[in-house]
C-alpha cells in the first residue's frame, strides 16, 4: 500500500563520525559507547542542496550548449531541539566541561583542531503510523543490542562531511529553552532500511565515496542517557552579567540605567556563526577543506522588563570599556542546586542598549554584548559550556 504522509512520529536524527564504522558498537568498544548518536527532543529537520551550474555559450547558437555543474554542490542541514541537558552538543562535536568548572575548555575546541568538526547526519524514517523509538535499552549501555530483521525502518537519508556553521541557543518567558544547529554538508544519499549501507561521507579530493564502513542506526529512544528530564522550564533559567574586574558574584551590570539584579529577565540569545571557505585546487572536483572564517563572533542579547533604573554616564563608560562575564544556567525543575546546563561567555563588551517604552507595555531594554572565539588552549576568552552530558 501506497505511503499516504510522513509525520514526525516517524522520524528521528542521528549524527555520527565521519570514518568510524557503526557495525562496531562505537569508539570506544569496552565502555558501550555508540559510534551514532541520536540527537534527542528534535522539533524541526530542513534539509537540501544546490547545483550550481554555469552556461557555456559560443557564437552562432543563443541556447547556451551545455550547462554545466562547475564547483561542488551544496548541502544544507538546519535543524532545533528543546534543552533538557548538553547530551546532543555532545554528540554534535561541542567540547562540554565539568560542573566543577576545573579546566575551561572552549566548547569550540574540538572543531578548530578537527576532532570533532566533520560528521555524518541520519534521518531514519519508519512506517506510517509507526513511532520511530522502540522499548528497549539505550545504545550507550553495555547491553545494547542491534535492530533486527523486524525493525520499521523504511529509509535512511544520509547526509556526509558534515560542517557545523551556526550555533543558536534561546528561551524565553512562555517558551521552552531550544538550540539550533545549521550544518553545511557535501553529500546526501537516500539508503533504504536502517542498516547495511555505506556511510554518506566521501573523499572530497575527488568525491569518491567511503566504502570501508558500513551503517546500523541504532534502535530510537525518548530520553537521553543518565537523564530522565523531559525538558527545562523557563523558571529555571537565571542569567547573571558580572564585571570580570569583580570576583564572580560581586557586583552585576548597572551601566546606564540598567540594575540587571533587579530587572524581570523575558528572554536570552546566545548565537555565534562558524563561516567556512571551500579551499579548492586543480584535480579535484570537490573543496579540498572547508576552513573556517576567523575571528569568531559570539553574540548574546538580554531583553529584561526595566526595574529599578540606576545612575550612568555614557562618558564614563567608554573610558572604563569593562568586560563582562556572561552566565545563563538552566537548572534541575525539582532542585534548583543541580545545573543540567550552564553557557559561559568571557570576555564580552557591551555593544548597545535599546529601550522601548510605549502605552499598553511594560518598559524593557535590551542588552547586546559580543566575544570573539580563542584558540583550542585559550581559557580567558570565548563560549564555554558545561552541565549534564
Amino acid at each position: 500500500m501506497a505511503r499516504n504522509r510522513v509525520i514526525y512520529q516517524s522520524e528521528a536524527l542521528y549524527v555520527g563520525p565521519t570514518d568510524t564504522s557503526a557495525n562496531q558498537k562505537g569508539c570506544n568498544i569496552a565502555h558501550g559507547q555508540s559510534a551514532i548518536k541520536q540527537i534527542q527532543r528534535v522539533q524541526s529537520a530542513n534539509y537540501s542542496f544546490n547545483l550550481e551550474r554555469q552556461d557555456v555559450n559560443q557564437f552562432g547558437e543563443l541556447a547556451s550548449i551545455d550547462r554545466v555543474i562547475l564547483s561542488a554542490p551544496t548541502v544544507s542541514l538546519d535543524f532545533s531541539y528543546l534543552v533538557a541537558n548538553l547530551y546532543n552538543e555532545s554528540g554534535l562535536g561541542f567540547t562540554v566541561l565539568d560542573s566543577d568548572h576545573s579546566d575551561y575548555i572552549s566548547c569550540i575546541s574540538g572543531i578548530l583542531n578537527k576532532t570533532s568538526d566533520e560528521k555524518n547526519y541520519f534521518i531514519k524514517t519508519v512506517k506510517e503510523g509507526a513511532d520511530e523509538k522502540s522499548i528497549g535499552v539505550h545504545p550507550d549501555s553495555d547491553t545494547f543490542t542491534e535492530p533486527g530483521a523486524g525493525h520499521l525502518a523504511q529509509s535512511t537519508i544520509g547526509i556526509g562531511n558534515g560542517f557545523i556553521t551556526s550555533y543558536t541557543a534561546e528561551g524565553s518567558v512562555g517558551n521552552f529553552p531550544t538550540a539550533t544547529v545549521n550544518v553545511e554538508a557535501l553529500n546526501m544519499v537516500i539508503n533504504s532500511g536502517a542498516s547495511g549501507f555505506k556511510i554518506p561521507s566521501v573523499n572530497p579530493t575527488d568525491g569518491t565515496p567511503h566504502t570501508d564502513y558500513s551503517v546500523v542506526l541504532p534502535v530510537g529512544v525518548s530520553t537521553a542517557a543518565n537523564n530522565a528530564t523531559t525538558v527545562l522550564r523557563p523558571g529555571q533559567v537565571t542569567v547573571d552579567i558580572v564585571d570580570t574586574a569583580q570576583a564572580y558574584g560581586g557586583t552585576s551590570f548597572d551601566e546606564m540605567g540598567v540594575l540587571v539584579s533587579d530587572a524581570k529577565i523575558q528572554s536570552y540569545n546566545i548565537s555565534f556563526d562558524l563561516g567556512r571557505t571551500p579551499l579548492e585546487k586543480l584535480g579535484s572536483k570537490f573543496a579540498f577543506a572547508r576552513e573556517i572564517d576567523f575571528p569568531v563572533t559570539i553574540t548574546a542579547s538580554v531583553e529584561a522588563n526595566v526595574g529599578e533604573l540606576t545612575t550612568g554616564n555614557l562618558a564614563d563608560m567608554i573610558n572604563a570599556d569593562a568586560n563582562y562575564d556572561l552566565f545563563v544556567r538552566l537548572k534541575d525543575p525539582t532542585n534548583n542546586t543541580n545545573i543540567h546546563v550552564d553557557y559561559h561567555i568571557k570576555k564580552a563588551k557591551l555593544d548597545s542598549e535599546e529601550f522601548s517604552s510605549a502605552i499598553g507595555d511594560n518598559k524593557s531594554v535590551t542588552l547586546n554584548f559580543s566575544a570573539q572565539v580563542g584558540g583550542p588552549s585559550q581559557n580567558d576568552i570565548g563560549f564555554f559550556m558545561s552541565g549534564i552530558i
